[in-house]
């Protein structure tokens, strides 16, 4: 192993993954970079999830660790918060405890971030079930560029830069100032990475993916329709965040586009999850029809009439999703 003088602080959230955690931690422990500690806060499991965490420690007795646990059930953003408050590295890195690092991630994410001198480095990751599987679509965003302030912000809105923490690694002192919001019920990770940038942070990136992230069956099919809904609580904190950044009608285009393509895949996910008509009837309230108008010739005609639809006609629009999607009355 190759020691560096930049410690590195893996921040891992612990809840229930008592089936996951010890393969997450192997991946920590066996890192071709060696200077590490681990911060663990447990978010008061109701499996074995601290005690296989804690016996994995006393069989890797020289590898600095903190294990924490919560007075009581506190939610991820609480939990995060603890972590970075108690990471000691000049670097972090986030681990969801289900998931794991190839044994050079440390290494490679420490040597985008130096080499470019930027605040986040960010390598790609594979999506992939727990027996190995690819799952899903994932992010292939790597530039040969730096992004920063407004590029990068305009760059997670349009889906290229990623809101997840966990392909990451950030200079500690940015954090400072910065923090997760606990009132959140949706994105508070995609919030706290725009709001770093809006305060000057860079990015910079690598084309070789690094980490594994985990989605499991439960993850992909135990979904409400107020948890989709919920993310249009996102979009008013986005557009605020925003707003100052704004300064031609293109930059205003863009976050418009940005919004009703959130707002159609919020229709959609909350009709295939169950949501009663009542409820998605609602959301054409987010919609201005002459703004849309001045998006037609951004969006693909199919993207075009359906955010239309949800404007002019949305108990007929969830009716055709509705059959589209098999869903009896």
């Amino acid at each position: 192993m190759t020691t560096y003088p930049s410690l590195v602080s893996i921040l891992i959230p612990l809840f229930n993954s008592e089936k996951y955690i010890r393969k997450a931690l192997q991946s920590v422990v066996s890192q071709s970079y060696s200077n590490i500690e681990v911060i663990i806060v447990d978010d008061c499991s109701t499996d074995s999830s601290l005690t296989v965490a804690k016996e994995f420690f006393i069989e890797h007795k020289t590898i600095p660790h903190v294990i924490i646990k919560n007075d009581k059930n506190e939610g991820v953003s609480i939990t995060r918060n603890k972590l970075v408050d108690n990471a000691n590295g000049d670097f972090i890195c986030f681990l969801d405890s289900d998931d794991y690092f190839d044994h050079d991630a440390i290494n490679y994410l420490i040597r985008i971030v130096i080499s470019n001198n930027t605040s986040i480095g960010q390598c790609l990751y594979y999506s992939e079930t727990p027996d190995g599987h690819p799952v899903g679509t994932t992010n292939k965003f790597s530039p040969n560029v730096i992004l920063q302030g407004k590029d990068a912000v305009f760059s997670m809105l349009e889906n290229e830069i990623t809101g997840f923490l966990w392909h990451k690694i950030f200079r500690r002192e940015v954090f400072q100032g910065v923090s997760f919001d606990s009132k959140l019920p949706v994105f508070e990770d995609y919030l706290v990475i725009m709001s770093l940038f809006i305060k000057g942070a860079n990015i910079s990136f690598g084309n070789e993916p690094k980490y594994h992230y985990i989605q499991h069956a439960s993850s992909l099919t135990k979904k409400s329709y107020q948890k989709s809904l919920d993310r249009l609580l996102y979009l008013d904190m986005t557009k605020t965040l925003v707003k100052p950044l704004i300064s031609t009608e293109v930059d205003k285009l863009r976050l418009i586009k940005h919004e009703y393509m959130v707002i159609l895949m919020v229709f959609i996910n909350a009709v295939k999850f169950g949501a009663p008509a009542s409820d998605v009837a609602k959301i054409k309230e987010y919609i201005n029809i002459h703004s849309l108008i001045k998006l037609k010739k951004q969006l693909n005609l199919k993207r075009f009439y359906a955010i239309f639809m949800i404007k002019v006609s949305p108990y007929l629009f969830y009716f055709m999703l509705k059959t589209a999607f098999k869903i009896k009355a």
